[in-house]
C-alpha cells in the first residue's frame, strides 16, 4: 500500500479510534477531502470502493431508479436523451470491491463503518458475483446495529431505528431467534431512551415493529409495557392541550395506534375512548387557530371517526366543518400570472381552426379541444422532474363554501388524481382560446340554432322528443345567456351518453334500496367499458373530468346539487358543454358510415 493509502487509512482510523456517535456522511465527507487534495487516474480500487461505500442511499425508496436492492444511488441526474447518469452506480462496483468491502467489515472496530461494509457486501453480492453473501456477513449486520443503538454510536436518533427496523428484517429472514430477540429488545430499551412526547417520531416505533409481528415472540411484561407505554403517553399530551403552540399530531399517533390496538382484540369500547379523546383534543386545538387549519385537523378528525364506526362523532364534526368553509375562503388568498400572446398569432391559429366548410370545422373543435390522457402524464413526468417537490405535495380541492371535497395525493402515489387535476387546469387555461373560436365559428358561418342541431342529430345518440329542449339550450348559447344553455345542456348530454349505453345492450338500471330500480349515475355510465370503447378512453375520462369528476371541472354535481354560484355559469364552462354536444356528435352509426364512404 503507498503512502497516499496510508493516508486514507489514517483519515479512516479516526472514526474507528473516536468511539463517538458518527454518520455515514461525516465518513464520506472526510473521504472526499482527502481525495480532493489528489490528482490519481486511474483511481485505486481501494480508494473507489471508500468513495463509493458511504455514498450509497440506505433504504432506497424510489422503485423508479432503484435497482432491487436495499441501497440505491444517492443523486440520479437526467441527461435530457433518456439516460440518466447515478452517483454513485451499480455499475462501479466489481468483485474486487466487493472483496475490499467484506475485509474491511473485518477490520473495522466501529459499529457505523462495520455495518456499512458488511450491509453493502451482502446487499450487492448476488448482483455483481452472482453468488449470495455468507450469512455471517447479515450476522456483522446485525449484530452492529445493535451495538449502534446501545452505546449511542449514531449521530441521528431517527436513522437509528430505521437500522433497528432493518436489523429485525435480517433477523427474522435469517430464522435466528437469538437475533431477532436481540433486536427486540433494542428496539424497547433504545424507544425508551430517546422517547420525547413532542417529537413524534421518536417513539411509538416499538408497537409498530413488534405488536403483532407474528414473526417476534414478546414477553407478557414486554407486551404490557408497549401498550401502557402508549397509553400514560396519550394522557399525557391530551392535558397539554391549553399550552401555548400546541402539536395535536402526537395525540393522534398515540390515538390511532392504540385504537388500531384495540381493535384487533375487538374491544370496541376502548376504539371509542382513546379516540373520543383524541377528538377532544382535536375539537378544542381548533378553536384557537386559523379556519384553514382547523378544517384540515377536523377532516382528519372526521376521516378517523369513519374509518373506525364512530358515525355519530364524525355526524357532529360534518356540522363543524361546513360551518367553517365559509371563514376558510375567506382566509385564502388568489395566486394569478398572465402570459402576453402577440395577436397576430391567435388570429392565426382561428383562422386555422376555422378553415373549411362548417362540418369540416365543427369536427376539427370536438377533436382538437379532448384532452389526450398520454400527453397530460408526460407532460406531468416532465413537469415533475423539473420542480419534484411540488409533485411530492397532496393537494386539496375545496368548494365554493371552503368544503374540502377532494384530495390529489403524490404524482408517485396518485398519478389519475394528478392526471385529471392536469386536464382541469389546462382546460382552465385554454378557455381564452375556445372562447375565441366558438365566437369566430358563429360569425364566420352565421350559425344557427337549427344548423347545429342539423349537425348533433347526425349521431343516434340524441332522442328525437328531446330535440325541442336541445333548441331552447343552443339559442341560449348563441344568445350569450351561458345560465340557461347550460342547466339545459347537460341533462340532455347525460341522456345521450345512457342512449350510448342502452343501445349497446348495457343495463342503466341499478337496484334502489326500496325494490326497485334507479338511472345510473352519470358518472358510473362514463366508467362503462362501452362507453370508452365507443368514444375513446380520452373523450370518456374528459368527460368525467368535465362534468362528474370533484378533482375536475364537475359541471354536472355542482349544477344538479346547486352549490355553485352564479359566476360559474359563464361562457367557459357554456364553451365546453357545447363541445361536448360536438364530441357527441362525431358517433355515428355503421350505416352512416358507410353511406360517407360511398
Amino acid at each position: 500500500m503507498t503512502e497516499k493509502n496510508n493516508s486514507l487509512d489514517e483519515v479512516l482510523s479516526k472514526f474507528d479510534a473516536s468511539g463517538e456517535p458518527i454518520a455515514e456522511h461525516d465518513v464520506s465527507k472526510a473521504i472526499r477531502q482527502f481525495l480532493s487534495n489528489r490528482n490519481t487516474s486511474p483511481m485505486p480500487v481501494d480508494w473507489l470502493a471508500e468513495a463509493m461505500a458511504f455514498d450509497f442511499c440506505e433504504n432506497y425508496q424510489n422503485k423508479e431508479n432503484g435497482w432491487g436492492t436495499y441501497y440505491g444511488p444517492m443523486m440520479v441526474l437526467y441527461n435530457g436523451d433518456g439516460t440518466v447518469t447515478e452517483s454513485p452506480s451499480i455499475k462501479h462496483i466489481t468483485p474486487e470491491i466487493i472483496d475490499y468491502w467484506l475485509k474491511r467489515s473485518n477490520e473495522a472496530k466501529h459499529p457505523v463503518l462495520r455495518a456499512r461494509y458488511a450491509d453493502l457486501v451482502r446487499d450487492f453480492s448476488t448482483i455483481v458475483t452472482g453468488k449470495p453473501a455468507h450469512y455471517t456477513v447479515a450476522h456483522a449486520v446485525i449484530d452492529s446495529i445493535v451495538q449502534i443503538s446501545q452505546h449511542d454510536m449514531y449521530s441521528y436518533d431517527v436513522e437509528v431505528i430505521t437500522k433497528l427496523e432493518h436489523a429485525l428484517a435480517l433477523s427474522i429472514n435469517l430464522n435466528d431467534p437469538g437475533r431477532v430477540a436481540n433486536v427486540r429488545d433494542a428496539i424497547i430499551t433504545y424507544e425508551d431512551k430517546v422517547a420525547e412526547d413532542d417529537k413524534a417520531g421518536l417513539w411509538g416505533f416499538s408497537y409498530d415493529l413488534l405488536w403483532g409481528n407474528k414473526k417476534v415472540s414478546l414477553t407478557e411484561e414486554q407486551a404490557g409495557k408497549i401498550v401502557f407505554d402508549l397509553e400514560t403517553r396519550l394522557n399525557r399530551l391530551a392535558k397539554s392541550v391549553s399550552d401555548d403552540g400546541f402539536n395535536p399530531w402526537p395525540v393522534q399517533f398515540a390515538a390511532l395506534r392504540l385504537a388500531s390496538h384495540y381493535r384487533t382484540l375487538e374491544q370496541q369500547e376502548e376504539v371509542r375512548r382513546v379516540l373520543t379523546l383524541f377528538g377532544s383534543v382535536f375539537e378544542q386545538a381548533s378553536e384557537a387557530i386559523d379556519a384553514f387549519r382547523a378544517s384540515v385537523w377536523l377532516q382528519q378528525l372526521h376521516s378517523v371517526y369513519r374509518e373506525y364506526g364512530l358515525t355519530k362523532e364524525a355526524e357532529k364534526i360534518t356540522v363543524k366543518l361546513r360551518e367553517l368553509g365559509p371563514k376558510v375562503n375567506e382566509g385564502m388568498g388568489k395566486i394569478s400570472s398572465s402570459v402576453e400572446i402577440p395577436a397576430e398569432k391567435v388570429e392565426a391559429y382561428i383562422r386555422a381552426m376555422l378553415e373549411g366548410n362548417l362540418e369540416t370545422v365543427l369536427f376539427r373543435i370536438a377533436e382538437y379541444y379532448i384532452p389526450k390522457k398520454s400527453d397530460v402524464e408526460n407532460q406531468l413526468r416532465i413537469s415533475a422532474e423539473k420542480a419534484p417537490f411540488l409533485f411530492m405535495i397532496p393537494k386539496q380541492i375545496r368548494d365554493y363554501e371552503g368544503r374540502l371535497i377532494a384530495e390529489v395525493g403524490s404524482l408517485e402515489k396518485d398519478l389519475e388524481g394528478n392526471i385529471v387535476s392536469e386536464i382541469s387546469q389546462n382546460m382552465g387555461i385554454s378557455t381564452v382560446f375556445i372562447r375565441n373560436v366558438m365566437t369566430g365559428l358563429v360569425q364566420k358561418f352565421n350559425l344557427s340554432d337549427t344548423e347545429l342541431l342539423d349537425h348533433i342529430y347526425k349521431s343516434p345518440l340524441f332522442a328525437e322528443e328531446r330535440r325541442g329542449i336541445l333548441q331552447v339550450g343552443v339559442q341560449a348559447y348563441l344568445d350569450g345567456n351561458a345560465l340557461i344553455a347550460i342547466h339545459l345542456l347537460i341533462p340532455q348530454i347525460e341522456a345521450a351518453v345512457r342512449n350510448l349505453v342502452e343501445q349497446s345492450g348495457n343495463s342503466v338500471l341499478r337496484e334502489s334500496r326500496g325494490g326497485g330500480f334507479h338511472l345510473r349515475i352519470f358518472d358510473d355510465l362514463l366508467r362503462a367499458p362501452i362507453v370508452a370503447r365507443v368514444l375513446g378512453e380520452d373523450m370518456a375520462l374528459y368527460f368525467r373530468v368535465l362534468f362528474t369528476d370533484q378533482r375536475g371541472w364537475n359541471l354536472r354535481n355542482d349544477v344538479c346539487h346547486g352549490v355553485s354560484p352564479i359566476e360559474t355559469f359563464g361562457a367557459p364552462a357554456a364553451d365546453r358543454v357545447i363541445h361536448a354536444l360536438l364530441c357527441l356528435a362525431m358517433v355515428r352509426t355503421e350505416e352512416d358510415i358507410a353511406q360517407q364512404r360511398y
